[in-house]
């Protein structure tokens, strides 16, 4: 547990002190947010907010995993891939959205990357993902049922479930971040849990790898909560495509590796709503051309129904740990008899 605690230590206090450094150095350059011109209104007075926040806690994350993988394996000799393959598409994922940002912050405009061609690179992310677990990990090819001791074993066809879980979770942590701090308080929330599902992985289970598992959760979770220092609202900073891209990136392959995919679902209940309010909302509009939702994603109609931003990311928050709550309840049931 020692190498958790440390990763948090180190990945919260780098986040904390770089970010401040961050938000100057693009203010110097007048450098900032565009903001979308179909989103409410209140938020035009963010235009010009430093964004591309995601750069400062995921290096933070990185550095913090890799400082304490090199100690313990120097010291004991310990290593796994697994670790390190979370931690690659934690930084895959993230240069997307890198990407993204900086094309938008170039041509001073809100749309970056155009949405085909951020799905062919998620997909080829997805690629990397696939090849390295089959080859390499040797990744198990069975889904788990939760509340029962059901796997169904699905040969080359499981791969096909990564690939939706990555591209799901990116977009919908994503379509998150749309308030100052929730997507950044939520994966912080849905990290804790997988930080904890993989200590008792670990400790319990004697799941070898996964204490590095526990490692980049711990080191991304309090990486997120320095950087909510500057994100929570009024945002001095925003995350950007590159903080919600590689943290849905980091929360995908962690469910995947640790083999709690339909449990990610419950774990991460409010990207799953967010995502669910869009669906709804377009496949109303397409089949009755009415609006379900005064705007989607979830965190705009409650804003548009009249409630403080703060108001609205405060109970997002609480949404999010009850659904994480419950995963994790799911989960610790296998170790009730």
């Amino acid at each position: 547990m020692n190498w958790v605690f440390t990763a948090i230590a180190i990945g919260g206090l780098i986040s904390l002190a770089l970010t401040p450094l961050f938000i100057r150095f693009q203010k110097n350059r007048h450098m900032g947010q565009r903001i979308r011109t179909d989103g409410p209104q209140s938020h035009s007075i963010k235009a010009g907010t430093p964004t591309m926040g995601g750069v400062v806690f995921i290096s933070a994350a990185l550095i913090s995993y890799t400082a304490v993988i090199l100690i313990k394996y120097f010291r004991y000799g310990d290593f796994s891939y697994e670790g390190a393959f979370a931690a690659s598409m934690l930084l895959f994922c993230g240069l997307i959205g890198f990407v993204d940002d900086y094309i938008a912050l170039k041509k001073k405009r809100n749309l970056g990357l155009r949405g085909w061609v951020k799905i062919w690179l998620l997909v080829a992310v997805c690629v990397y993902f696939v090849l390295i677990a089959k080859f390499v990990l040797k990744l198990g090819t069975f889904i788990g049922i939760p509340f029962t001791s059901l796997q169904f074993q699905l040969g080359n066809w499981y791969y096909f479930f990564p690939v939706i879980i990555i591209i799901s979770s990116t977009n919908a942590v994503n379509l998150t971040d749309g308030l100052d701090g929730l997507a950044g308080g939520s994966s912080a929330i849905v990290l804790f849990a997988f930080c904890f599902i993989a200590f008792l992985e670990w400790s319990v289970l004697q799941v070898s790898y996964s204490i590095d598992i526990a490692v980049i959760c711990g080191a991304a979770l309090a990486a997120c909560a320095g950087f909510l220092w500057w994100n929570t609202a009024p945002a001095e900073i925003f995350m950007g495509d590159t903080g919600s891209f590689g943290l849905g990136g980091l929360i995908a392959a962690v469910a995947i590796i640790l083999k709690q995919e339909i449990l990610l679902v419950v774990i991460g209940g409010l990207f799953a709503l967010e995502t669910l309010s869009v669906i709804i909302q377009v496949l109303g509009f397409k089949l009755k051309k009415k609006r379900v939702f005064k705007m989607a994603p979830l965190h705009h109609h409650f804003e548009l129904l009249g409630w403080p931003e703060i108001k609205v990311i405060i109970r997002f928050w609480i949404i999010a740990a009850l659904f994480a709550g419950l995963g994790f309840f799911i989960y610790y049931l296998k170790f009730i008899d």
